[in-house]
């Protein structure tokens, strides 16, 4: 522990405690250590660490120093600076179990097929279904950790407003968790629309977009770092409100603002403005679906799939608990890795930063590529899968008529991207769709969806003789 003079008001300590990840954290650290004797006031930060306390000091150190080591063990931490891996067995072995069993179930997936790997996994999907899934995985992991403070904190200013016993009925404890989720999903659904209006007449170049996919997937393996418990410093790096917006939002442990159903709500709509890397991937799709009421539909099915997470922090019983909950924090901090790796490899291939293959040249061309009248007819399928088929070889010289049938623009495969420079793009509608494409100098031409999770190539060659 440091010590720094602070005039008349006291001493400051700098106190390191390992193991705080949130503001239920600090607020558990803070509270204990007000109560030990001689301790002035206790500012608690997760993200930095430590407690900086305020002591008075006539009391002597060695006693504090016990007296603080004791506070903060009791409330569930320890007095130290973070290691960069854990040392716990417990943790690596949940850590391997995870890892093993999402790796294995991702690799069985792709072998046999069923369901779609990518399009699970795709934030630029259109399928409400699909958003809704990944509000459930963002409800476990990312919104979580950054949201569950602030409904913790509402909990306990709802918890704090009905203690006394004022004669009238005890509202039901549950009640601040219905504004606060209320207000969530219809704050999503207004600024999601707002998102969707401004994209009606503004597009994001796609290489922005990947680039912001790249920062989204840093963000999501360093939540599945902490939610697997390997590195309890990076387990520190969790982001949380300004203290000053928490005090005007009456959220802060101290606040003198009482509990208030419409200020919960409205916590619960400002929570659209977070950093939560979920909610920016589905804040992204928004504003390129060019529509108000689509865009804000898609926000507030995402809102939706995060409630059941978050009720959870908030106590929802009959979950997982003690051992079995940190196994399944594991599991979604497994996920959240699989999640990232997807995203960014789709989003690297965008940025032409992935290595390209030897890829050998072929010689004729395929069935699905018809010759005739100076005019040559490409016939591809566009599937929830990709293209069919991925690789297409064509006459090098001969302009195209590329008829793409598209069975479900449900996935971002119906946003295809670059095949004759990074600007080219063209938007696939369910049925028959016609594409006009100059005649092809020899070589490989690829093209892939939106996220470059999906790729083809059209191969060109020089025109056989026959």
């Amino acid at each position: 522990m440091s010590t720094t003079r602070d005039g008349a008001a006291g001493e400051q300590v700098r106190v390191p405690v390992q193991g705080m990840t949130c503001r239920a954290c600090e607020a558990r650290v803070g509270a204990s250590l007000r109560r030990v004797p001689g301790v002035l006031d206790a500012d608690v930060s997760s993200r930095a660490g430590r407690a900086v306390l305020v002591v008075d000091p006539a009391v002597p150190r060695e006693q504090l120093d016990a007296d603080v080591a004791e506070a903060v063990a009791g409330a569930g931490y320890t007095v130290g600076r973070s290691p960069w891996l854990t040392a716990d067995p417990d943790d690596w072995r949940r850590a391997i179990v995870a890892v093993g069993v999402v790796g294995t179930l991702a690799v069985l997936l792709l072998w046999f097929g069923v369901p779609d790997l990518s399009a699970a996994t795709d934030v630029a999907s259109r399928g409400l279904l699909v958003v809704l899934l990944v509000g459930l995985a963002a409800g476990i992991s990312t919104c979580m950790a950054l949201v569950g403070g602030l409904v913790l904190a509402v909990s306990s200013s709802y918890a704090a407003s009905v203690s006394r016993d004022d004669g009238s009925p005890r509202p039901t404890p549950w009640r601040p968790h219905a504004w606060f989720h209320a207000g969530r999903i219809a704050g999503f659904f207004v600024l999601g629309a707002l998102l969707g209006a401004v994209g009606s007449r503004f597009s994001l170049p796609e290489r922005l977009q990947a680039v912001v996919t790249v920062g989204i997937a840093v963000v999501l393996v360093v939540l599945g770092i902490r939610l697997l418990r390997l590195s309890p410093r990076i387990s520190g790096w969790s982001p949380t409100l300004p203290p000053s917006l928490a005090r005007a939002l009456g959220v802060q442990e101290r606040s003198s603002l009482p509990y208030s159903d419409a200020r919960t709500a409205l916590l619960g709509a400002l929570t659209f403005l977070l950093p939560c890397g979920f909610t920016q991937a589905m804040q992204l799709y928004a504003l390129t679906t060019g529509s108000a009421l689509t865009a804000g539909v898609v926000m507030a099915v995402f809102a939706i799939g995060t409630t059941p997470g978050l009720l959870a922090v908030g106590g929802l019983p009959g979950l997982a608990s003690g051992r079995a909950r940190e196994q399944v924090l594991a599991f979604a901090g497994a996920l959240l890795i699989v999640f990232a790796a997807v995203n960014a490899s789709g989003a690297l291939t965008l940025l032409g930063l992935t290595p390209s293959s030897a890829r050998e040249v072929p010689t004729a061309l395929t069935s699905n590529v018809s010759v005739s009248g100076g005019m040559q007819t490409v016939v591809t399928d566009q599937t929830s899968r990709g293209y069919v088929p991925g690789t297409t070889v064509v006459a090098a010289g001969v302009p195209i008529r590329w008829e793409i049938t598209s069975v479900s623009d449900l996935t971002c495969a119906a946003y295809m991207r670059g095949i004759t420079d990074p600007a080219w793009k063209v938007d696939l509608t369910t049925g028959a769709n016609v594409i006009e494409l100059p005649a092809l100098a020899p070589g490989p031409w690829d093209f892939t969806c939106a996220m470059g999770m999906y790729r083809g190539t059209i191969y060109a060659i020089e025109q056989p003789s026959s």
